[in-house]
């Protein structure tokens, strides 16, 4: 199944690595504030008031749906977890909450309304597959603070998105990790409600007036109703089936108000092979929203193709007007036509609008692989790497460091050539300048015969210490070859001037961990493509096999993007004119490891984008499977997977 995620707008599929609370505290109350400690224990704001927490009903019933491996739906419940994150976080706002029985049996000075608003599964699982995806749980929170006497404080919507990868295997329909990530949603949404209610200056005048001896509500005081509440309506998410509103229509708005229209949209064919066949049903899905605070009119989708795919496809759509908050789903349902010979095609869906305060979002323009139906396979056409993107890099890193290090040939004539090493070494550097944004001057490279041991321990050992600070984020690629130890299993990299036969001037990924370990750094990003022997020339069945995780590693501080985990030649892609491994890394920086399409690639991302491109070509093509490792690996909770590479909106 193609799935091809697409957003047009960072407030609604914005990307975080961590909730992070600041501010001025107001008066001795707030004087605390909810951070997080060192150790990860959370300092509440304990305001001296007593208050009654109500969930709407629609937080009871909230669920996510999505699809599993086999493209099943499937549900997984939020109502509990969400409900025992609230009464959690509210109980480190205020000095003491009522829920249940509780509640009934003491009359508190303020309510605390809450009911879950957006709740999505965006995750788009290609093929079922021993692999990992990239998914984002988003989930919104309306919540309000109503003091006894009716009057409302603070009301407010929120929402936060939890990012991770899950893992599917051929032989289950099962999608793990979902909950986790779920998980991390509900934890940084209410974390967010804990901290604008714990800030509130409204809410705070109110605790201090308490403090000082005001008088509470009477005991037959009425609760007052919530400001919030819903009715009950179900939170379940369900796929789009047809337009239709996923939203209440709230009141008429002014028309001299601008409105912000945001939009995804996924590409479905009917055969789930990531490929077009001539006679294929394929579908489109589109999900539109307007983000207010005016009305949208006259909303019309653009849809041009490739001619084959124009079939029973309409070149336009009316979506039709969108109240602020308002979101429409429609499903476009259109059949290839005649291909006569694999090509790669292109869909485009525009937005128009029939007035003229209408913000809209940039097109989305996807590439698919057609092929005749009697064709054996279809491939997409190579990527020249060596051209930039024509998609501006807006990636700014101006204290990050590049050390990129390619050895093709050696000074013993003994040891085989790696064919396109350099080409890959130089083509990197290029890429961490132009598109991740390192200045030219930050980012050394080390060549052949200028990458003996010696000039690669100066740059570790005295180039990068002189240059880092705790803001910086350390950027090594090294390409070429390794040994490994036939006992231990430790890996060294060759330079050019190494000798493996005796175990001279090697440079141990020890050596190389322990000097980054050592260095007051942000994290680091470290990329090896090496073609892997043993250093006792032998290849028996029961040497070690290669050691990548290193003992003490610290999991959070450094990414280890590798490309051949096992004992075996790396395999070059001659179509593209750069290794393999190399070639998929620098087509994902270049902006096809974008999975979820919000315009950034994050480290995580591009890891799995590259492993899972090397581990299909190189089955198809070579025979010989070669498999990339990443470490950490999904679902591990390290924030250095989130480091952003590159960024083009």
């Amino acid at each position: 199944m193609v799935h091809v995620i697409d957003s047009a707008h960072s407030s609604f599929l914005f990307r975080t690595a961590s909730w992070v609370v600041a501010g001025l505290c107001v008066g001795a109350l707030t004087s605390c504030g909810l951070f997080s400690s060192r150790n990860g224990d959370t300092i509440g704001y304990y305001l001296p008031l007593t208050v009654q927490l109500r969930s709407d009903p629609s937080i009871a019933a909230s669920q996510l749906t999505y699809q599993d491996a086999c493209g099943q739906q499937q549900s997984l419940p939020l109502g509990g977890p969400l409900q025992e994150q609230l009464t959690r976080k509210t109980g480190r706002v205020f000095e003491k909450v009522l829920t249940g029985a509780a509640a009934s049996s003491a009359i508190p000075d303020g309510y605390v309304d809450a009911s879950i608003g957006l709740a999505q599964v965006d995750l788009a699982i290609v093929r079922k597959a021993n692999k990992s995806y990239p998914a984002m749980v988003s989930v919104g929170l309306d919540f309000a603070y109503t003091a006894a006497d009716g009057t409302v404080l603070y009301s407010k919507k929120i929402q936060s998105i939890g990012r991770g990868e899950v893992e599917v295997s051929a032989s289950s329909c099962d999608v793990k990790g979902i909950e986790k990530i779920a998980q991390e949603a509900l934890s940084l949404v209410t974390d967010g409600m804990a901290k604008q209610l714990g800030t509130s200056t409204k809410i705070i005048v109110a605790a201090e007036t308490r403090k000082a001896g005001g008088a509470k509500a009477p005991e037959a005081a009425v609760p007052p109703p919530s400001p919030i509440a819903t009715g009950g309506a179900s939170a379940a998410v369900t796929q789009p089936v047809a337009p239709q509103s996923s939203a209440a229509v709230p009141m008429p708005v002014q028309t001299d108000e601008p409105a912000t229209i945001i939009f995804r949209a996924i590409v479905r064919d009917e055969n789930r092979n990531q490929v077009l066949h001539a006679g294929e049903a394929i579908a489109i899905e589109i999900e539109v929203k307007n983000e207010g605070p005016g009305m949208a009119r006259a909303m019309e989708l653009s849809v041009s193709s490739t001619p084959p795919l124009v079939e029973q496809i309409p070149a336009l759509v009316s979506v039709g007007d969108l109240q602020p908050g308002e979101v429409k789903r429609l499903t476009l349902d259109g059949k290839v036509g005649e291909v006569t010979a694999a090509v790669q095609a292109e869909l485009t869906l525009i937005l128009r609008a029939g007035s003229p305060t209408v913000q809209l979002p940039s097109p989305k323009k996807f590439l698919v692989a057609m092929k005749p139906a009697s064709a054996p396979g279809a491939q997409s056409l190579p990527v020249d790497v060596d051209q930039l993107p024509k998609r501006t890099g807006l990636l700014k890193q101006p204290k990050a460091i590049g050390l990129v290090v390619g050895v093709g040939q050696f000074r013993e004539s003994s040891i085989a050539r790696v064919k396109y090493a350099t080409r890959d070494a130089e083509q990197t550097a290029t890429y961490l300048r132009s598109i991740g944004g390192i200045p030219h001057a930050r980012v050394r490279t080390l060549l052949d015969g200028h990458a003996l041991k010696s000039d690669l321990a100066e740059a570790l050992e005295e180039w990068l210490p002189k240059l880092v600070d705790p803001t910086t984020v350390v950027y090594i690629s090294v390409t070429g070859r390794g040994v490994v130890d036939p006992i231990t299993g430790a890996v060294s990299m060759l330079l050019f001037d190494s000798m493996p036969a005796t175990g001279t001037r090697l440079y141990s990924l020890r050596r190389l961990q322990e000097s980054l370990e050592k260095l007051p750094i942000q994290q680091a990003v470290v990329m090896l493509d090496l073609s892997l022997e043993s250093a006792s020339g032998t290849e028996s069945a029961a040497m070690a096999v290669p050691l990548w995780g290193q003992e003490g590693a610290v999991k959070d501080k450094i990414m280890w993007m590798i490309g051949n985990r096992g004992l075996q030649e790396s395999h070059s892609y001659d179509p593209g004119q750069h290794g393999l491994f190399a070639y998929q890394w620098l087509k994902g920086l270049g902006g096809a490891a974008d999975l979820d399409k919000d315009g950034t690639i994050l480290a995580g991302e591009l890891c799995a984008y590259t492993k899972g491109q090397v581990l299909k070509i190189s089955q198809e093509q070579y025979g010989k499977e070669q498999e990339p490792l990443c470490l950490p690996g999904p679902g591990q909770g390290a924030m250095v997977r989130l480091q952003p590479l590159a960024r083009f909106k």
